[in-house]
């Protein structure tokens, strides 16, 4: 999965935790956490990454984790069970 920086960067999961850092504006200093799910041909049929963005004096550091075949499972799991 991808995820566009800001600045139009484009950063690209990898099964390990990849960071980029950029400019930003009009971002209140602190962490933001999200996720993206999007449907997948893996055995699973979804991927998902999990995105942190630490903003510190207009700066933004993004930090992408793509989640594992586990974690996948649970997510799906927790959906069905609601």
């Amino acid at each position: 999965m991808t995820y566009t920086a800001p600045d139009g960067h484009i950063i690209k999961s990898k099964s390990s935790p990849t960071t980029y850092t950029c400019a930003c504006e009009d971002m209140h200093d602190g962490t933001y956490e999200s996720f993206e799910t999007t449907f997948a041909s893996t055995a699973i049929g979804i991927q998902q990454i999990k995105i942190v963005r630490t903003v510190t004096n207009n700066m933004m550091t993004i930090t992408i984790t793509q989640s594992t075949n586990q974690e996948l499972t649970e997510y799906i799991n927790t959906i069905q069970n609601q």
